[in-house]
This record gives structure tokens, C-alpha cells and sequence, in this order.
């Protein structure tokens, strides 16, 4: 068995690495930081395993486990990261990636059980993504509830600072129809002002910009 190990942070790569070779069986395990490289390796050559932090260079994490999963529907993928909120849960959850941890619930125990768990093609969540995803489940009221796919995107777009027509033509709908949208999606959360609707969008986890990537934005197409 091989694993692969994708994270940008040197000291947490190798880390995971350590893990892998110590712990469990791999016949050999490879390191990448940045996405790109890592889909390149991945497409060269065969994996049974493969780890991935979310926010990487080049490409980012959940489109590099598309790629993956699409090549190799049965490749098993744990993915780790600091961003837990709700936005990142569910498109986890929708993705195909058997395994989600937290950051911050990554000691030792956790990394073994994960690695374990997910390399056996088991689903995995660590404490804080089940505690999330209870919450998430039991609110009545969470956006994704309420709003349709086409009228999240229009809200994410909005929130990331473009206006009508680049979000028309990158969405491939008229400028009334992202009108409309914004207008049901601000009535179905009780906003009144598109100031709030920024702050909502960016609370919820909808919007991330981290090194100049937007990784929630459909396909990185830019707008």
C-alpha cells in the first residue's frame, strides 16, 4: 500500500508522514506542499491513501480530491484542516472524502484512529467536525436549508466584491436573474442591506481567500 501526504506546513507534513510509516503498514508513503505537484505525482502513480490539508499553493485541497476521486473513485481520502464551519462540513460531506479532522483535535490518538479509520475505507470525523455537523444538522435555520445552490452562489459572489454583470456572465445567468436571487436570498435570511449580507456570507464560512485562492469559488472560476 501507498500513501500520499499533502500539506503545505513542513513540520505538520512530516508529521503525517512519521505517522504513516511508523504506524501502518505503507510500503512507501510520498509528500507534497502544494496541490498542484501533488496531483501530478498522484496521476503518475498509484495510491491507496491519500491525506490532504484543504488550504494548499496552486491547487487547494477539496478540488485536488475531485481530481482524485474522479481518476480513482475508490481512493481513500482524508482530509484535514483549521477551517471548521458549517461551508466546509458540508461540502466535506459532499464531496466523496471519507475522512474530515479538525486541526485543532489532532493529537497522536486522533491522527491514529483517522489514519486507521479512513485507510480501511471507513468514514471518519474527528470530535470537533461530529460536534459541528450535529449543530449544522439540528439548526432549522442554517443557510444551506434555506437557500437553493444557485442563490449560494450568487451570495458568495456578491460577498467576494463583484458586481451584477461579472456574476452574470461567470454564472452563466441573466443580471435579473442574480438580482432576483440576491433579493430571495436576503428575504429568506431576514437581511436588509447588502453590507449585512457581506458579513453574514463571510461569518458562515461561505467566503475564503486565503494566498490569493478562492477555494469556494465553483471550478476557481474567477469572476
Amino acid at each position: 500500500m501507498k500513501a500520499l501526504i499533502v500539506e503545505d506546513e513542513e513540520i505538520v507534513r512530516e508529521l503525517l508522514e512519521s505517522v504513516a510509516l511508523r504506524e501502518f503498514s505503507f510500503d512507501a508513503v510520498k509528500g507534497s506542499g502544494d496541490g498542484e505537484e501533488a496531483w501530478e505525482i498522484f496521476a503518475s502513480e498509484p495510491f491507496d491513501f491519500v491525506v490532504t490539508d484543504l488550504v494548499l499553493p496552486s491547487l487547494d485541497g477539496l478540488s485536488l480530491a475531485q481530481r482524485m476521486l474522479a481518476a480513482v473513485p475508490e481512493i481513500c481520502i482524508l482530509a484535514i484542516s483549521s477551517e471548521c464551519d458549517d461551508y466546509v462540513v458540508r461540502k466535506i460531506q459532499r464531496s466523496g472524502i471519507l475522512g474530515f479532522a479538525d486541526k485543532s483535535d489532532m493529537s497522536l490518538e486522533i491522527l491514529f484512529e483517522a489514519f486507521n479509520e479512513v485507510s480501511a475505507g471507513h468514514v471518519y470525523h474527528s470530535p470537533t467536525v461530529q460536534k459541528k455537523i450535529v449543530e449544522m444538522w439540528e439548526d432549522p435555520d442554517a443557510y444551506y436549508k434555506v437557500l437553493s445552490d444557485s442563490e449560494i452562489e450568487v451570495v458568495q459572489a456578491i460577498a467576494s466584491g463583484h458586481d451584477k454583470d461579472k456574476i452574470s456572465e461567470a454564472l452563466g445567468i441573466s443580471v435579473f436573474t442574480v438580482r432576483r436571487h440576491k433579493h430571495n436570498s436576503m428575504k429568506k435570511l431576514n437581511i436588509s442591506d447588502e453590507a449585512s449580507l457581506v458579513r453574514f456570507a463571510l461569518d458562515c464560512g461561505m467566503i475564503k481567500n486565503k494566498g490569493g485562492l478562492n477555494w469556494t469559488a465553483r471550478n476557481h472560476r474567477k469572476l
